[in-house]
C-alpha cells in the first residue's frame, strides 16, 4: 500500500512517549501552463501543505490544506479566484511489528484508487493529475447528480490497515462513494451515507505488489434523486492494481470497474491506466501516462445512448535542477467524451518541494 500522498510524515523513534515528541512540515509548490489547441496560455499554481505532529510512540495528527489558482477557460476569460479546500485533516495511530497495524479517523485520502498518490505535484510523474479522477462522466441517468467512474476524494471516515513482510490489507467505512468528490466544507458535497471500502495486496518478490479492491455503497440518496423513490441507488466498485519497480524504473497501473443501480438495470463504467517512469540519471527522468474512462450510455425512457471515452495520453521530460526544484515539460493529448478530434499541448512546470521539519 502506497502512502506518498498522505499527511503524515515517517520519523525516526520518538523521544519521548508523553507529549508532543515530533512535527514535521513539508510544501509543495507548483506552477504550470500549456500551449497548443484549446489553451489558454496562462498559468494554473497549486499549493500543497502537509502538516503532522507525532503525539507518543504511536499517535499522530496530521492536516494538509490546499490552494489553487486555476488557469482561465480561454485566453480572454477573466482571472479565477483561488480554490481553497482540505483535503486531510486526521489522527492516526500506527504500531510496527511482524504484523504491522494502522488506523487512520478524520478527512482521509479516499481507501479506492492507486492514482490518489499522484496527486502530490512533487509525486506526481507528470504534469497533469489522473484527469479520469476529476472530470465527471456525461448523466447516464437523469434522475440523479452526475458522477465519475472513480473520484479524487478525501472523505470523512475510519480506516484500519494491517500488514505483513509479502501481504497487506486494509477495510474502511467513509461517508461517501468513491465515484463522488468530497471535500471539507464544500457546498457541492453529496449528502453524507456509510460506504463500505475493502482491499488486499500482495508482494511476491521485491519491488513488485498486486493488489484488488472493492466498494460497495449509495452514490445517489433518496433526497438527491429527482423522482420519489423509498431508497437510494447502490454502486459497486471493484479492481485490480499493481506496481513494479526495478532499477531506476517504476511501471504501476489499475483497472476499476463500477456499476451503478439505476431504473431497469446497471450501469457500468470502467477506468483505467498505466504510467511509467525511469531513471536516467541523478538528474534527469523520463514519464509517461496512458489513462481512459469508459461511460456508460444515456438511458432517457425509451432512448438509448451510446457509450462515449474519456482518452489522455502524457509524455514528459524532467530535469531535478536542485534537490528541492524539478522542471517538467510533456506532450499532452486527449479527447474528451464525446470528441470525435484529439487535442494536442505542449506543457512545462516548476516544482519546489520543501522539507521544513
Amino acid at each position: 500500500m502506497g502512502t506518498a500522498s498522505t499527511a503524515s510524515a515517517q520519523s525516526p523513534a520518538v523521544s519521548s512517549a508523553g507529549g508532543v515528541a515530533r512535527f514535521s512540515l513539508e510544501s509543495v509548490v507548483e506552477a504550470d501552463e500549456f500551449a497548443g489547441q484549446n489553451a489558454s496560455n496562462r498559468p494554473q499554481i497549486v499549493v500543497d501543505v502537509s502538516l503532522a505532529v507525532r503525539m507518543g510512540d504511536h499517535w499522530q495528527i496530521y492536516v494538509r490544506p490546499w490552494f489553487r489558482l486555476p488557469r482561465p477557460n480561454s485566453p480572454t476569460a477573466p482571472a479565477a479566484p483561488w480554490d481553497k479546500e482540505l483535503y486531510q485533516a486526521g489522527v492516526q495511530y500506527e504500531r510496527r511489528g511482524p504484523i504491522a497495524l494502522r488506523i487512520d479517523a478524520g478527512y482521509i485520502l479516499s481507501p479506492i484508487g492507486l492514482g490518489l498518490y499522484d496527486v502530490r505535484p512533487g509525486i506526481n510523474p507528470t504534469i497533469v493529475p489522473h484527469l479520469s479522477y476529476l472530470t465527471p462522466m456525461p448523466a447516464f441517468d437523469p434522475t440523479v447528480p452526475r458522477v465519475s467512474a472513480v473520484s479524487a476524494t478525501y472523505p470523512l471516515g475510519g480506516q484500519i490497515t494491517v500488514s505483513g513482510a509479502r501481504w497487506d490489507a486494509r477495510a474502511a467505512v467513509v461517508n461517501s462513494a468513491p465515484t463522488r468528490i468530497y471535500a471539507v466544507g464544500s457546498p457541492t458535497n453529496p449528502r453524507q451515507t456509510p460506504v463500505f471500502v475493502g482491499g488486499a495486496g500482495v508482494t511476491p518478490t521485491t519491488g513488485l505488489r498486486l493488489g484488488a479492491s472493492f466498494a460497495h455503497g449509495l452514490y445517489a440518496t433518496p433526497e438527491e434523486i429527482t423522482v420519489s423513490v423509498p431508497e437510494g441507488r447502490t454502486m459497486t466498485m471493484a479492481g485490480g492494481e499493481g506496481e513494479w519497480a526495478f532499477g531506476g524504473t517504476k511501471i504501476s497501473g489499475e483497472i476499476l470497474r463500477t456499476g451503478f443501480e439505476r431504473i431497469g438495470g446497471t450501469a457500468v463504467a470502467y477506468e483505467w491506466f498505466v504510467q511509467g517512469q525511469h531513471t536516467l540519471s541523478p538528474r534527469w527522468f523520463v514519464a509517461a501516462r496512458r489513462e481512459g474512462t469508459s461511460a456508460p450510455p444515456l438511458i432517457n425512457g425509451i432512448a438509448v445512448g451510446s457509450r462515449t471515452d474519456l482518452e489522455i495520453f502524457e509524455a514528459t521530460a524532467g530535469f531535478r535542477a536542485t534537490r528541492d526544484v524539478t522542471l517538467r515539460s510533456s506532450y499532452y493529448t486527449r479527447q474528451f467524451y464525446g470528441a470525435t478530434t484529439w487535442t494536442n499541448q505542449v506543457g512545462f512546470s516548476v516544482v519546489w518541494a520543501q522539507r521544513w521539519w
